[in-house]
């Protein structure tokens, strides 16, 4: 190998495992400060039992210690995506914990995010708007859904690398990212809105990636499996479905409007609620159109915006829908669009926003408030 590739192929790894560190570790300081804040306010809980039960971190676990029930009051939780509680099994063996295996998942998975989210930004953006992208990221207001027993992680990490793939020709690469991330959850399928978009760029400048592109039928596939699954365990590859719309989920999809319309309304009877999920999640819907049109401006990378773009249309189909901030947060584009802009009194409002709102719900979610 020649001595220059060997050097630069030796910093590019030596980059990669410190961003990876620095991920890494700031869940570790967010995870201890949460420690730290519940012993100033008295908060006595046992972590273990914290982490299984907050949020649907307890359907992760029942998943990932028994599996898909085909009938019963646990059928139910066939609509969670099977890729996060399989792997929690899996390092089950190592660890013998469920709701620990879930946790270093997290870590682990939100360091590689941020390791591959440097080198994304990198190919089109300066040092300094990439560490503005993944100090954002590690300081995003529901950031607690990166330090618990969630698919969040995970799915950013899948998500960035799909996109990363992407940029740098790689189709299968990117293709087997996003195959996984449609595993994870519902929006992982979306992926192959800027994996095509790519392919189909580069096959307009140079006709040899025409053939390439073929790979991206297997994002969709991720979704397929998941469907089979619900086959398989139920008898029916719609199951899920039919669980969102009962009891407890109460989920149909709706247009988007009909859906805010919801968010709305809920959030003007019950103001305690309105204040952790309802109003974040109305606000959000529109500062991500904002982005849009922010990324526009910016010239950010087109495939990224028609991502966000269809990745939040998606997410606001939900008819009753009560995490739609966390949805939100595991959007990796709302970062890149972040760090794009330029003027220095919004970057810091951006930074003091988040920051400030990170901790300050990560307080109230140890607390035991219902933030989902």
């Amino acid at each position: 190998m020649n001595k220059s590739l060997k050097k630069e192929k030796d910093n590019s790894l030596k980059i990669f495992g410190i961003v990876f560190a620095a991920g890494l570790a700031s869940r570790v300081l967010l995870f201890l400060a949460g420690i730290w804040m519940m012993k100033c306010f008295e908060i006595k809980i046992n972590l273990t039992e914290f982490f299984g039960t907050t949020g649907d971190a307890v359907h992760y676990v029942h998943i990932a210690q028994n599996g898909y029930a085909a009938a019963g009051d646990a059928a139910n939780k066939i609509v969670f995506y099977p890729l996060f509680p399989m792997l929690m099994r899996v390092l089950y063996f190592v660890i013998r914990n469920y709701v620990w295996s879930g946790l270093v998942i997290s870590y682990l998975t939100f360091g590689v995010a941020c390791a591959y989210l440097y080198k994304l930004m990198r190919i089109d953006y300066s040092e300094s708007k990439t560490i503005d992208a993944l100090m954002l990221l590690c300081i995003a207001p529901y950031g607690m859904f990166f330090i618990s027993v969630h698919t969040e992680s995970l799915f950013l990490m899948l998500s960035v690398m799909t996109l990363y793939y992407a940029r740098k020709e790689n189709y299968i690469a990117a293709s087997i990212a996003g195959f996984f991330a449609a595993l994870t959850k519902s929006q992982g399928m979306l992926l192959i809105v800027p994996v095509v978009y790519e392919w189909i760029i580069n096959c307009t400048r140079d006709k040899k990636f025409c053939k390439k592109g073929i790979s991206a039928l297997l994002i969709p596939m991720g979704f397929v499996i998941y469907l089979c699954i619900n086959k398989v365990v139920q008898g029916d590859f719609f199951a899920f479905v039919n669980h969102q719309a009962a009891e407890p989920w109460y989920n149909t999809a709706k247009w988007v409007s009909d859906s805010l319309s919801t968010s709305y309304n809920i959030g003007s009877d019950y103001y305690g609620l309105s204040m952790i999920i309802y109003w974040p999640q109305i606000i959000l819907f529109f500062v991500a159109v904002a982005f849009i049109f922010v990324g526009v401006y910016k010239k950010v990378r087109t495939s990224y915006l028609a991502f966000l773009g269809v990745y939040t249309l998606v997410t606001y189909f939900h008819g009753w829908m009560l995490s739609g901030a966390r949805y939100m947060t595991s959007c990796i584009v709302m970062y890149i669009v972040m760090a794009s802009i330029d003027n220095k009194i919004i970057k810091c409002l951006l930074y003091t926003i988040s920051g400030g709102l990170c901790l300050h719900l990560m307080l109230m979610w140890f607390q035991g408030y219902a933030i989902m």
